[in-house]
C-alpha cells in the first residue's frame, strides 16, 4: 500500500520498468506474475529475455570475489532463484530458457510490453564478455537473435547487458545487428555511445536507480522499507530507468514491486516502455557519451558506467 505521506513529484517524471529475464524459473514462473501485477497496476514494461542456456550454477564461482557472497547473504538473492537452478550448468545440464516457454513472448507483446534480448548465455557473458574477441561477440549475440526471430517472427530491437558489461566491441556489434536501444550501463540519461571517436546509431539508456538486492540489508533497508526507499531514489523531472528481475520481484518479493508502483503512481510518476524513452530521446538533442568502468554500492565487481554519469 502506498504511503499517505507520498508527495507527488510531477508528471514529468517519467520511469521504465526494465525486467531482466536471467533463468528458466524467471521465465515462467516470474514473467506471469510479473503480467499480473503490471495489468492490474496499468502499467507496461520493457522485458528482456536471456535466450540461451541456463547456465546458473556456474556463478556459484563468484563466490571468490570479494563482496559477491557478502550481498548473496545480505539481500537473499540466491534464495530467488532455488535449488534446481543453481545446479544448472553444474550438475544438471543447462536448458534452453526461451524454449522453455516461447508462448510467453508473444503473449508479453498482445499485452502491451516490450520484448527484447538479454544476450544468449547470461553467466558466460556476465563473467567474460569483457576478454571476447569481436568474433565471439557477434557469435553469441548472433544465436539470440536468431532464436528470437524465429519465436516471434521478428527480429529484435533492443538489447539489455548482463550484469551491465559491454565494450564498445559489443555496442559495434549491436549496431551491425540493427538493434535500435539499448540498456547496458549505469549512469543518468540517454546518450550515444561512442566508439572510435564516432557515435554510433544506438540509444542508450542507463540504469538510473539501484536494484532491489543493492540495497537489501544496507542502511537499514528491509522487505518492509525497500519500496519506499526505492521509490525515495525516483529523480523528479527525470527519465529513470529500474531494473528488476524475473526470478527475484517476480516471485517471493513481487509485494516489494506492487508497494513500488502504487506509490510511484501516488506520486504521479509516469510509467514508459524502454522503446518509448528511446524514440522520445532520439528526437531531442541526444549527447554522445563514452563509457567506463567502476562500481556499485552493494553489488560486488565492476559494471560499465555511462561516463561522468553517477548511478
Amino acid at each position: 500500500m502506498a504511503s499517505q505521506s507520498s508527495q507527488p513529484i510531477g508528471s514529468a517524471t517519467r520511469l521504465v520498468l526494465k525486467v531482466d529475464i536471467d533463468t528458466k524459473v524467471g521465465l515462467i514462473e516470474g514473467v506471469p506474475r510479473l503480467m499480473e501485477i503490471m495489468a492490474r497496476a496499468g502499467v507496461r514494461a520493457s522485458f528482456f529475455i536471456a535466450m540461451g542456456p541456463d547456465h546458473s550454477g556456474r556463478a556459484l564461482a563468484r563466490l571468490v570475489k570479494p563482496g559477491f557472497l557478502q550481498k548473496q547473504l545480505r539481500s537473499g538473492a540466491a534464495g530467488a532463484y532455488g535449488v534446481t537452478t543453481m545446479l544448472y550448468g553444474v550438475a544438471l545440464p543447462g536448458p534452453i530458457i526461451a524454449q522453455a516457454a516461447p508462448h510467453l513472448f508473444l503473449q508479453l507483446s498482445a499485452a502491451g510490453h516490450e520484448v527484447g534480448l538479454h544476450g544468449w548465455d547470461h553467466v558466460f557473458w556476465h563473467d567474460r564478455m569483457r576478454s571476447l574477441p569481436p568474433q565471439r561477440l557477434r557469435s553469441h549475440l548472433g544465436r539470440a537473435w536468431r532464436l528470437y526471430k524465429k519465436i516471434t517472427g521478428q527480429p529484435p530491437a533492443s538489447f539489455a547487458s548482463p550484469g551491465w558489461q559491454i565494450t564498445p566491441q559489443g555496442f559495434e556489434a549491436l549496431a551491425a545487428m540493427g538493434i535500435s536501444h539499448v540498456s547496458c550501463t549505469r549512469g543518468r540519461t540517454p546518450f550515444r555511445p561512442v566508439v572510435q571517436g564516432r557515435a554510433l546509431p544506438l540509444v542508450e539508456l542507463p540504469t538510473t536507480m539501484p536494484t532491489l538486492d543493492e540495497v537489501l540489508g544496507r542502511d537499514g533497508v528491509t522487505l518492509d522499507s525497500a519500496a519506499a526507499h526505492l521509490a525515495g531514489r525516483v529523480r523528479a523531472g527525470e527519465l529513470n530507468v529500474f531494473t528488476l528481475h524475473g526470478e527475484v520481484e517476480g516471485r517471493a518479493q513481487a509485494p516489494v514491486l506492487t508497494e513500488l508502483i502504487a506509490r510511484l503512481q501516488d506520486q504521479g510518476v509516469e510509467f514508459q516502455r524502454l522503446v518509448e524513452a528511446a524514440r522520445r530521446a532520439a528526437n531531442e538533442t541526444l549527447p554522445p557519451g563514452d563509457v567506463t568502468w567502476g562500481t556499485v554500492d552493494g553489488r560486488a565487481g565492476e559494471v560499465s558506467f555511462q561516463a561522468g554519469g553517477a548511478a
